[in-house]
This record gives structure tokens, sequence and C-alpha cells, in this order.
């Protein structure tokens, strides 16, 4: 029965501490507010993107100093024009900015009928710096010019005077006086001289310019007088003869040229009506020019210039595609995703007067790219070639793509991350020979080009090779990319340089043709014309051959199926120099294609010789780690299958994991089959780890000493089933089961859970067994159970990127050879950090080219912050949103417990960001190195590729380590210090000695061990340097001299200490060296300073590696009795080294 609860018969006392409604006080949101709020959740993926992009914002606003020095220097220069006179001027002492068929001999200057005014961003209000550049018109009277003036350069070469006369008044007035004068050409334009004028002002002359251009009014010469399909230049202007029954060719580039000075003034006036006091249309161009900066696509003749993205933002506002209210990042947005899937090879107008389809598409006929302005008249896209465009489109895509992943703060990807043209395309073709370029545009460029471009070379001869590699290359190629850097200004005492004798395009090549072996035409059966067109397109190089399929076509082979993969990069080179050569005569010697340059770095060396290896193998003698490392993957699979079929196992092996670098093509030394038995011990460069997990068992001990001794007898158990079913030598040491196979050295590591556990358990004071990772536990973890996946994700990435092992290779070599180790930088920071370049869409396409590759991976280690920067590796998509959102908040949160450079995968969930690097390796300082020396790195590769030289970097530019810096060197023995099997780039502090390539005991890498115990014991008083790939030099860092000052006495803190009075102890470098010394033992050969090391260099007309003071130099037959004595004595060397080691082993 249910209880009946009475009803209060009083009023409850009011209690004492009662809550108050705080929501009585609060003010509600205003509309404002309310507004924000809506677009943060409707525009803005998260509100970090949108306070990036506001304070962004705030960053670029023009400070109020600039303002008002434009507006005074404004109104000078109006009362400057305002007092110009009519006159002749018939001479100068200044030189016209212009290259001039005849020398004027008299001009009459005619002064301005209006004020000048305000162009471009100092218009509209979006001036970008840290270069502020404001654009001023001075337009000349239409009295000036007179109706003939549109023919042959007439127009041109009066704009050139009319400059000139203006900036000889300039430098004669007292208010410019002591300004600083240039010409320069406007956008690599030799037909658009202006003057660049840098003012005197201390607090504007560092980031401020004035470029002021010459104008025309529209009504300057007869309507539809520059229409593209008319000619302006006559043949007979450049001596030609032609045909008076053909019609002339149309200059639709020259008359667009001239049509850009007229239309100024209405264009710009449109411009400034749209943009005026329109703050959000405002900050939505400068974000769109930031990002076009970043990318620089707005360089050069054919750039995409910012005034086309403004045109284009008032374009999407007359289709009511965008609204006066729509916010800047709307702007920005929305002519992105328009950019992206709108055609303009077929034509848009500004044009207030609507233009009929058919005249649109006329007119879009004579260009690439035609955006038609507010007058009907004007293309503002000329001058951009299709493939920039399509470039600019795939770039607009990538970044409406970023934006919509909401799992990335793309704002950093999108603004502020620096993307220079070079680093998008795989391969660079330079061609800088002024002789030649004149024969090729003298002999193979249509005379039609020559009137239509005034006879400038740059555009011909990018017209004419585009053209040719484009249907040489087809399918093999994206996109052929100019790459321009802009002409330097000059003093305008000197006379204009002649440009357009230099052109360098980039290929972004398409990986899944560009490397195919065979370009197959048509059968001469079926298609006569096209066979015989094939065989005249590729000359000598093609021939008739059949296939298995029957076909008998013709056909031009540029390689085999078996070729290296290194050699198959170099196939579009092949058929890029074929081209130029069978086509426009060009040779070879003249042309630089920048293509694989630094694959050398993993090269096999060359003083090793292949024909001395006993192997079944076929080995070239330049083949590399590339190209190698198929054939010990080959080997493992053989081997994984053998170890599956042992039969008579206790337990049955449910998974075999290769986890060494070359099973996902990561290592950079040549691996070949040189392992080999000797007197019951394995010899082997490098070994390759194989991780076993046997089938489930409830009979493992729970001990740890005996589970890992009955690990030891599982492994024993399973070399003797090996080689009696297999026939394969074995041996255990201390890493586990070696294995000999076709000349490969394997070693078996056997996992276990159980182990793993017994690792973490910890007993309490009370007695409760609690389970805690530790250091020893995460490394286990991170060999048996996380490595084998990440591993197997690498491996299937570069199944899918071909170009990213040989990235690595690079990566990896280039952090060697710059003196850092595994000790200093983990290899799988290394390898996770291309994945993650790889793995992110930095770029609209894939990375192709492992060079390129490289450039991208000095671009992350130089411009990333590594202190805001989490990476994470999403493998298989595995890891949920969820997760990494929380992962990223940790992250922020906890910034300081997570490592200096924090790299994360989705396998290692539990320890994410602290498995892979910790605080030491890298630490801060090895981090802000690296950082630097990635830099330094940058500026040679950009030097050395936007230079009209046709060298490309050296490989030992980049690969090899500065000398200076260091504090002391240790040199050691180079007959117990085995060579890198990869190419040998030098030491940076000895010369070249004769190369050491005996084969050490497998798995006994004695340097890396001893300068781990170095490290490990005396870091507090140095850092330690070397090359792992064969380096034979330790170099050493002392730290600062506050941590070898005089300090208290403490029986706990007297390393390498000695007395110095009142009861103080110092840390004495002399006995530090001594212990070096005594750990390195056999190694040691001297100590010297990088200084001693250099004048021992310059005293010696032929210094051998390692200068020895008792060695005199000998005959060669007494120098080879000395080589191989030492070949006799090394075997007993190591003979007693591993009698010591296997003695403590026991004991242990």
């Amino acid at each position: 029965m249910a209880r009946k609860v009475p009803l209060p018969t009083a009023i409850p006392k009011k209690k004492k501490f009662q809550q108050r409604d705080d929501t009585k006080n609060v003010k509600p949101p205003t509309l404002e507010e309310m507004k924000e709020l809506r677009d943060t959740q409707n525009l803005f993926h998260s509100n970090l993107f949108k306070l990036q992009v506001k304070e962004m914002l705030e960053e670029l606003q023009l400070k109020q100093k600039y303002t008002d020095f434009i507006e005074n220097w404004m109104e000078s220069f109006t009362v400057f024009t305002r007092q110009l006179k009519d006159g002749l001027m018939e001479w100068t002492h200044l030189e016209i900015p212009m290259r001039l068929s005849q020398k004027p001999t008299g001009f009459v200057f005619s002064k301005p009928n209006r004020d000048p005014y305000l162009i471009g961003a100092a218009a509209t209000g979006t001036l970008l710096g840290p270069k502020i550049v404001v654009d001023v018109a001075l337009e000349m009277p239409k009295e000036f010019l007179h109706k003939e003036d549109y023919l042959n350069l007439r127009y041109d070469q009066k704009r050139a005077l009319y400059l000139t006369y203006v900036t000889e008044r300039l430098k004669e007035s007292p208010a410019y006086a002591q300004d600083q004068f240039y010409f320069n050409y406007y956008a690599n334009n030799p037909l658009k001289p202006v003057l660049e004028l840098i003012p005197v002002n201390k607090q504007v002359n560092k980031h401020l310019q004035v470029r002021v251009f010459i104008t025309a009014p529209l009504s300057s010469f007869k309507s539809g007088r520059f229409v593209p399909w008319n000619n302006n230049i006559r043949p007979s202007y450049y001596g030609d003869e032609w045909d008076e029954e053909e019609p002339l060719p149309s200059t639709q580039h020259y008359n667009a040229n001239v049509l850009f000075d007229l239309t100024l003034c209405e264009n710009q006036a449109h411009l400034d009506k749209a943009f005026k006091g329109r703050r959000n249309f405002q900050d939505g161009l400068l974000l769109l020019k930031v990002w076009l900066r970043q990318r620089q696509l707005d360089i050069g003749y054919s750039g995409f210039g910012a005034h086309i993205l403004a045109a284009f933002i008032v374009y999407l506002n007359t289709q009511r595609i965008l609204h006066q209210s729509s916010s800047s990042y709307q702007v920005a947005r929305t002519v992105w995703n328009q950019l992206a899937n709108t055609d303009w090879t077929k034509g848009i107008s500004l044009a207030l007067v609507p233009i009929q389809t058919e005249e649109l598409t006329k007119f879009a006929r004579h260009y690439d790219v035609c955006f038609i302005d507010f007058t009907g008249q004007h293309n503002l896209c000329a001058n951009i070639p299709l493939y920039l465009y399509q470039r600019v489109r795939e770039e607009a895509k990538l970044a409406v793509e970023l934006l919509n992943d909401m799992k990335l703060n793309s704002f950093p990807l999108i603004f502020m991350q620096k993307c220079p043209l070079y680093s998008r395309v795989d391969n660079i073709l330079k061609i800088s020979n002024y002789s030649c370029i004149n024969q090729m545009l003298t002999l193979h460029s249509q005379p039609r080009f020559k009137y239509d471009f005034a006879k400038y070379g740059y555009p011909q001869l990018l017209h004419l090779i585009t053209e040719l590699l484009k249907k040489g290359l087809a399918e093999r190629v994206h996109s052929i990319v100019p790459l321009e850097t802009a002409t330097p200004a000059w003093p305008v005492e000197n006379k204009a340089p002649v440009i357009g004798n230099y052109i360098q395009l980039g290929l972004i090549l398409q990986p899944e043709h560009a490397y195919e072996v065979l370009n197959k035409g048509p059968a001469s059966n079926d298609d006569p014309e096209g066979a015989e067109e094939f065989r005249r397109f590729w000359g000598e190089k093609s021939n008739l051959r059949r296939f298995q399929d029957g076909s008998i076509t013709e056909a031009v082979v540029w390689g085999t199926a078996k070729d290296s993969p290194a050699k198959k990069r170099l196939i579009v080179r092949q058929i890029v120099l074929h081209l130029l050569e069978h086509h426009l005569q060009l040779d070879s010697k003249e042309v630089q294609y920048i293509a694989g340059e630094l694959d050398q770095v993993y090269q096999l060396s060359p003083w090793f010789k292949v024909d001395k290896l006993k192997t079944q193998l076929s080995l070239d003698q330049d083949t590399d780690a590339e190209a190698l490392s198929p054939h010990v993957i080959r080997c493992y699979d053989e081997f994984a299958r053998q170890l599956h079929g042992l039969n008579d196992l206790p337990l049955e092996i449910v998974s075999i994991s290769g986890v060494s670098p070359i099973f996902r093509y990561c290592e950079p030394q040549p691996v070949l089959p040189q392992a080999r038995l000797v007197e019951n011990r394995i010899l082997a460069s490098t070994i390759q780890r194989v991780v076993i997990q046997l089938g489930q068992s409830g009979k493992w001990p729970t001990e740890l000493t005996a589970l890992r001794a009955l690990k030891t007898a599982f492994l024993i158990e399973i070399g003797e089933k090996l080689e009696a079913q297999c026939r394969l030598h074995w041996m255990m040491s201390a890493d586990g089961l070696l294995v000999l196979k076709q000349g490969y050295c394997f070693v078996i590591e056997l996992a276990h859970n159980k182990e793993l556990a017994l690792l973490k358990q910890e007993v309490t004071d009370t007695g409760i067994t609690t389970y805690k990772d530790n250091a020893t536990s995460r490394s286990l973890e991170r060999q048996h159970y996380i490595l084998p996946k990440v591993s197997g994700a690498l491996h299937s990435l570069h199944q899918t990127y071909s170009a990213f092992g040989s990235t690595v290779l690079l990566a990896k070599r280039w952090l060697a050879t710059q003196l850092l180790d595994d000790g200093l930088w983990p290899d799988m920071a290394t390898e996770l950090l291309v994945a993650h370049l790889f793995q992110q869409r930095y770029a609209p396409q894939s990375i192709a080219a492992p060079q390129t590759g490289f450039i991208r991976f000095l671009q992350l280690i130089a411009h990333s912050d590594f202190n805001g920067e989490l990476f994470l590796l999403n493998f298989n998509n595995s890891w949920q949103d969820q997760q990494i959102a929380d992962l990223e908040h940790n992250y922020r949160s906890n910034r300081q417990s997570f490592p200096p450079l924090t790299v994360a995968t989705s396998y290692d969930i539990q320890h994410a960001g602290r498995l892979w690097t910790s605080d030491q390796s890298p630490s801060q300082r090895v981090l802000g190195h690296v950082t630097r020396l990635a830099r330094h790195g940058l500026d040679i590769v950009e030097t050395s590729l936007m230079s009209k030289d046709l060298r490309f970097v050296r490989p030992a530019q980049l690969f090899r380590a500065s000398n200076e810096g260091y504090d002391l060197v240790i040199q050691f023995k180079p007959d117990l210090v085995p060579n890198t099997l990869s190419y040998d780039l030098g030491s940076p502090f000895v010369s070249f000695s004769q190369p050491n390539f005996h084969l050490p005991r497998a798995g006994s890498d004695y340097i890396a061990r001893i300068v781990g115990q170095l490290r490990s014991a005396y870091s507090d008083f140095a850092a330690f340097f070397y090359n792992p790939h064969g380096g034979k030099e330790l170099a050493i860092v002392w730290r600062p001299p506050t941590d070898f000052a005089a300090k208290p006495f403490k029986v706990t803190e007297l390393n390498a200490c000695r007395p110095c009075g009142n009861r103080r102890v110092q840390v004495s470098k002399e006995t530090l060296l001594e212990e070096f010394k005594l750990l390195l033992k056999d190694f040691y050969l001297r100590i010297a300073t990088p200084e001693e090391l250099k004048r021992e260099q310059r005293e010696h007309q032929q210094p051998k590696r390692y200068f020895n003071t008792n060695q005199t130099e000998k005959s060669r037959p007494e120098r080879k009795v000395r080589r191989d004595r030492k070949k006799e004595a090394l075997p007993k060397r190591r003979i007693r080294r591993s009698a010591l080691k296997a003695l403590i082993e026991l004991e242990k």
C-alpha cells in the first residue's frame, strides 16, 4: 500500500544560503553579437580560424603614418604636375627606359590636362606590406597623341619619352631632389616602363615606394582600333615582306597592352566605386592577395595579378553571387569557389553594355584566358597562359577543400605557409643562352607571334616551347608553368636592360604516366598518315615494332621495365632534351634540365666494386639504395614463408613483421647481399629486424627472467629448425636470433604480451600490484607492437606515392651529413614527418619527384611552428574525430608535457605525441639548429633554381656539414670504422682517403654505442655530433662557461671534477677528454681543433684524410704491404673483443 505524503501546512523556512538567479543580471545579446555568433557557426569551422583571420587582418591594416604620407605626397605631386610647361625636349641627361628602334631627334611635351590619381591597391584601400607600393597614374593629354600613333609602337615610344621628361623635371624639383629614382618594367613587360621613386622621408623610405604610370584617355584613338582581330604592327616595321593578298596577322596581345593604359582610368573608377567604404570587400581582397603572394602566382609577364581578383570580386557582386553584406571571409571563400568552378577560357565580361555571346566567343578565341573589363574592350587576362590559369584554379580548389576539412586548422596552410612555385613543380627546364634563344626565335617562331608580342622574345619562346612539350609529353605532364622572377629596377641614368632572353619552365608530372618507358604510335596499315606524322615528330627515335598482342606500330622506347626507379624518373628529361634538339636544334649542353641531381647521395659508392661481389643478383655499379630495397624485401618475403612453413615447433608462428627501415623503402644505405659466415661469426654491415609472435599458450612463466629465458629457448629452437629444414645459418646474439639468407642478415625478435605486462608491473608498499608505463615498457611496446603497424602503413604509403621512400632517403642523408644521428634526431621522426607531407594536401598535386619532396621537407622544417603544431598521421582514417579533438586540446592545454617536436600516429593513441620523440631527442636546441640548417639549405636551393646560371646546386653544398662552430674534433682510426656504402661527399673536417669496406660483426655498431654512452654520462658538459653513415670524426661542443664554474663540494657531483680550494670543485675539460679517450679505447686516434685541421689541409698539398705525424710518405708497394698487414691484424682484434663480450654476457 502506497504511503500518503502529508501536504505542508506552513510556509517553508527560507534557506539561509539560497542560490541566486544570476541570469536576471545578464544583458541579452545584441543584434550584432547574435549575427557574429551565427556567422561563426555557419561560416567558420572553428572559432580559432576566425580569430586567426581577424588578427591577421588587424596586422595588415595600413598604419596612419603611411596614409598621411600618401595624401601629402599626392598633394605635392599634383602641384608639381600643374606647374609643368609645354616645351621641346631636344636632349636629356637620362636614358629613355625603352629600347627604341630609332633614336628620337626631338620631343614636344604637353602638360597633362587632369591631375594624377591613385590606382590599384592604394585606390581600393588594400595596400599590402612589407614593401608598400603606391601606384599613381599620370594621364597624357589627348592632344599629345596623333591618330596614327596607334601604329608600329609609336604610342609606346611617346609614352616612354613622356615618362623620361616627367622624371627629369622631378629630379630637378627641390621637393624631390633627394629622392631615389629608378626605372623598371611593369610585370616584366618591356613596353611598360614605370618610374619607381623611393622617398627620402626617414619614416617611410624603408617600407614604401611610389610607382608612376603614364596613361592616355580612352578617347585618344578611334573606337575599335585595338580589338583583338586587328593588326597594329605592320611586317614592314621589322623589315619583313608580306603578301598583300593575305590578311595581316592579328596583334591581340599588343592591342591589349595599349588598352591597359587607355582603359585604366575608367576601370579604376568602377573599382573605386565598388570598394569605397566597403571594409568587407577590402579585407576579402587582402586575404586573397596574401594567398596569391604566398604562392608566387602574381610574378612576371604571365602573372595572375591582384587587380584581376579585385575585378572578379566586382564581377561576382554584379552577378549577385556576392552581396554587399558578405563578410571578408565569405568574399575570399566565394572567390576561391568560383575560381575553381568557372571556366574563363570561354570568356566572362564586366562590360557595362552587355556583350553578345557570339562576340564574346570571337573575343575569347584570340586568348588562352578571357576576362573583359568594364569598357568591353580590354582583356584583363591577355598575357596569362592557359597552364598558369589552370594552376590558379587548382590552388583555389585546394583552398576550398582545406576550408571544408573540419579536422584541420587550415589557416597556416592557406595564409602563413610560403609555397613558392618552384616547390610545386617536379622538374625544371632552363634555357639562358642568348644566341641560342635568338636562333630559335628566328628559325622556328612564326612571324605572327613576332608582330603579336612586338618582337618581345619571352612570350614567343614560352608559347613555342610549351606547345612542343605539351604535344610530346602528353599524359606524362599535368601542367607546364613559367617560373619568373621580377625584373630588378635600374637607375634612371642607365640604359634599359634587354630582357626576355631567358626562360625557365616548371613541369608538374603525372606519376601514373610520367615514367612509362614506351610511346606507342599508330599502326602503319590502319593509319599511314598518322604513322608518318608520328615518325616526323619523333625523328630517329621512332621505330617499327611488333608487340605481344600481334600489333605492329610505330613506337619510341625510352628504357626497359627493369630499369631502376631513378633511371625511370629521368625519362621525361630524355624526352624533353630530344624534342628540343630534334625540333629546335637546341643542343643539350645549352639546356639545364633539373631532375634527380640530389639522388646521387644515396647511390652506391663508386669505390665499392659490385663485380667482386659473389651473388646471383644482377647488380649495376650505378645502383642505389632505392633500387636495392626490393631485393631485400623479396628475400624477406621468402624468409617469412619459410618461417611459416617450419614443422614441429612447440607453438605456431602467427605473425611476422619486418620493422627495419628497408621494409618501408626508407633505408638510405645501399644494402648489398654481402653478409657471410666467417669462423662461426656472421659479418654484416646492416641487419634487418623481424618481429614474430607465437600462438596463445597459458604455460608461459609469470616471472620476467624466466619468460625471457624461455623466449631465448624458442629462438634457438627456431634456429635449429631453420638449419635443419631450410639449410640456413644462424647464431644467437644479444639482439635476438641472427639468420643468414642469400647474403642478407636477419635478426628475429620474439614478442609476447606477458613480457610487456611484467615490465609495467609494480608492487606498492601495501602489496598491491599496479601496472604503469615506464621507459622500458614504452620502448618494447613501440618496437614489438606499434612499429610493425606503422611500418606496414608506411610501406602502403610508398605503394601509393612512389616518391615517398626516396624522399625519406634524401631527408635522412641530409640529417646524417649534418652530423645528426639517431640520438639527436630520431630516424622515425624523419620518416613520419615526410609521411605527413604526403598525407596532407599541401599542394594540388601529389609529389612525383623525390627532389621536390626533399625541398618541401626543408620547407616544413624551416617554417613550421614546432611550439604550436602537432603533427598527426591518421593512417587508414582509424582515428575518430573526437579522439583527434581531445588530443589537440590536451596538447594545447598541457604543451609543456609534450616533446619539442610532437608526432603522433593513429596506432599509438595511448602514448600519442610521446612515443617517437622525447625531450632530449630532438631537444629544443637541436630543433632550433635543424631549423636554421633547413632555412640555409632552402636559400641555397632557391638561389640556384631561380638564377640564370645553368648550374644547379651541387649535392656537396647541401649534404656536407659546416666545419665551424665546433670546439674539438676527435678522429677515429680509419681502419676500424667502415665507410658508408652510399656516395661519400666528404668530411667537413679532413680530406678524402682510401675507403674501408670491411664487414663488421653483425649488429656491432660500436661507434653508435660509444656515442650513446658519452651522451648518457657527459651531456651536462658537452654535446656530441657525428655522421652515422660512415663518419670517422666526433665533433664536440662544450656547454657554456657557467657550467664549468666552481661549485660547492658534493659527493654526488664529482664527475670529472678537481679541487680548487675553499671546499669547492670545478669540472676539468682535460679530465673529461681523458675519460672520452678511455671510452673510445681502440677507436681513438687523436683530438684536434677544427682550426688545426684546416691548417694541416692548407700546409699539405696532398693531405691524407687522417693525418698522422708518425707516418711518412712511402712508396706505393710499401703502402700496399701496410694495408695487407692491417687486414691480417684486424680479425684478431675482433676475436678478442667478441670473446670479451661473450664473457661479460656469461657473467651476467
